[in-house]
């Protein structure tokens, strides 16, 4: 197939170049030089998408600014999704989060789940995965969570007690090609979760032992408003990685049923405990 992915450069987008290509798909990763996603144009979409079969939007970002993620989730790959059906694009995989919603409180899954709601009113054969928390080496979010795992002394929000199911990047990006590939899916919208429910302390604590080969480390619980007061001030240095949205998405947890990405992948998930 002639696939045109979008995020080719990032965590996981480059994990999904490399399995399209292997199995013997002609993959053009689109550039930000080729398409700004703060400014989509389609006249820099046209060219881009002509002779695709299938296109593959891996973008997404953390921010403060409601505006960016409203753009780059919303409004970029409606623009790509309208172009990509001009351009007789058959199939569009986007890769949103888990608990997406036009709804949802927070600008981050807000922008998901209405860029994923529009995406489903376009008109193609549109197919979308929502992963929770995706761990792997090279990964902004996992690599501070991996720094904090080091610390002898851990201030936790609520003592860490927020529910996730983490699931590694090779199953995600593995899920990603397969709904590039297969003609038929059970569900155009499949929840990306791995092997093992756990609390954010346990995800820190096997992170601590695998990858720093260290004991449990102390928590320190402090309540959830420091740390909504602490979030806020690093908005702008962590550029919204840390925030009072990110303190609601932890709050919200991220854990879902994973029949329908288990019978997609063929096999069960990997769990948080084969990090290494």
């Amino acid at each position: 197939m002639n696939i045109v992915l979008f995020g080719g450069s990032g965590f996981i987008g480059k994990r999904v170049e490399q399995m399209l290509s292997e199995r013997g798909h002609r993959v053009k990763a689109v550039q930000r030089v080729d398409f700004d996603y703060l400014r989509p144009q389609k006249d820099r979409l046209m060219p881009l998408l002509q002779g695709a079969d299938c296109v593959v939007n891996a973008v997404g970002v953390m921010s403060y600014r409601a505006d960016v993620l409203e753009t780059v989730h919303h409004i970029a790959p409606l623009e790509i999704a309208r172009s990509a059906c001009e351009a007789g694009v058959g199939r569009f995989v986007q890769l949103s989060a888990l608990g997406a919603h036009k709804d949802h409180e927070t600008a981050f899954l807000g922008s998901k789940g209405r860029g994923d709601a529009a995406l489903l009113q376009s008109g193609l054969d549109v197919r979308i995965a929502r992963p929770s928390v995706v761990f792997g080496r090279g990964g902004a979010s996992c690599e501070l969570f991996i720094k904090l795992a080091k610390l002898p002394l851990l201030p936790l929000p609520e003592g860490g007690a927020y529910r996730l199911q983490p699931v590694h990047v090779d199953d995600v990006a593995e899920g990603l090609c397969r709904l590039v590939e297969e003609k038929r899916v059970v569900s155009d919208v499949v929840d990306m979760a791995g092997g093992r429910e756990c609390s954010l302390a346990e995800y820190l604590a096997v992170m601590r032992r695998n990858i720093h080969g260290k004991d449990t480390r102390k928590i320190i619980p402090i309540p959830a408003w420091v740390a909504d007061l602490a979030a806020y001030a690093a908005k702008r240095f962590s550029n919204g990685m840390v925030s009072s949205d990110s303190m609601k998405l932890l709050r919200v947890g991220s854990v879902a049923e994973s029949t329908g990405f288990e019978a997609l992948l063929g096999r069960k998930p990997l769990s948080v405990d084969c990090f290494q």
